[in-house]
Order: structure tokens, then sequence, then C-alpha cells
């Protein structure tokens, strides 16, 4: 699961670099949003992995884009980045093309999430993702742990866990920012 994250910041942070941005690279309108007066957090349709109505609201982000390609339009596509960035993220592409299908498209559908937040809360989400990936080892596993758990809760459980002593005492103030805004954000997908 967390490789699944790892790759998905990856490409997340290359494409916030400047891969769509590059001069002579035409960028598509924006996906429409769902409207603000919807719930934050999971939708009805999210415990499944969908997002009902917002399925193909990703469509028109690079990344997806980019990891939907043959390799011939990727390789189009990269020619146009300077070199060390290109090498990055072939290999982070190769990683992605190496998965099982179901594995390939249930990160796509993650991708798809992301992009159908709002533009603050996908940057949020971004942030929160890379500073949980820059804790020590040992935290990173404990932090992680915490957000798997996290996921599975109901809302209303899930934010009185966050309230409670023991996650206030067992995660450092940064740690339970990271928690907050990604179980709330974007939740884990739930197994079934």
């Amino acid at each position: 699961m967390m490789r699944a994250l790892q790759i998905v910041a990856g490409l997340l942070v290359c494409a916030g670099a400047g891969l769509c941005d590059q001069k002579g690279t035409p960028k598509q309108a924006a996906p429409p949003r769902a409207p603000a007066s919807q719930p934050k957090g999971r939708s009805a349709a999210a415990g499944n992995g969908a997002k009902g109505a917002t399925r193909n609201a990703g469509l028109g982000n690079p990344v997806e884009r980019l990891l939907r390609m043959s390799p011939e339009e990727r390789e189009r596509a990269l020619e146009k980045l300077p070199p060390a960035q290109q090498a990055r993220i072939r290999q982070r592409l190769q990683n992605f093309d190496n998965l099982p299908p179901a594995e390939r498209e249930r990160q796509l559908k993650r991708l798809e999430e992301l992009w159908s937040l709002p533009p603050d809360q996908q940057n949020l989400v971004r942030r929160q993702i890379q500073a949980m990936q820059q804790l020590p080892e040992e935290r990173r596993q404990l932090v992680r742990r915490e957000y798997q758990m996290l996921s599975r809760l109901p809302d209303d459980q899930r934010r009185a866990r966050r309230a409670g002593d023991e996650f206030k005492t067992r995660y450092t103030p940064a740690e339970q920012q990271i928690l907050s805004d990604l179980s709330e954000y974007y939740p884990l997908p739930v197994r079934q």
C-alpha cells in the first residue's frame, strides 16, 4: 500500500514540477468540480473506491493522461522535459507499468479521487504525503498504520479518535496534522 502511495506521490510531485506546463504543451481546461456544498471526506460511493459522477473528472489531469498513454506517446511527452526529470519520471513510469493490472487500475482510481478534490485540498494532500514520506522510517510506519486505521473508521469515530488523549500523546503536532488532513480529505479506500 505504501509503495503505491510513494509512486503516486512521486508522479504528483513530477507533475507539479511542470510536466504539462512546458511551452508548446497545450493545457486542457480544468475538470468540473463538485459543488462547494458537498461534504468533505468520503462520499457514499467512496467506500468502494469510486466517486460516482466524479469518476471521469480526473481524465484531464496530466499524471493520469501520462499513465494511460502508450509507451510511444509517453516518450513524445517526456522529450519536452529536462533530461534529469525525464529519467526520474521514466523510472516511476516503469515501476508503475510493472505493477499487476488490477493494482495499476486501483492507483489510477486513487489519482482520480485526488484530482476530484478542489485545488487547495489537492495541494494540502500532496504536502502531507510528502511530509509523511520525510518522517524517519520508524515514525513513518507508525503514522502509516494510524492512517490506514483512521481511513477504515466512519467520520464520527475518526474525529473522536483524533480528539482523544492517546492520539495527542502518541503523535507529534506535525504528525497529528498529517493524519488529520489525509484521513479527512484523502482516506484510503476500504478493502472489501
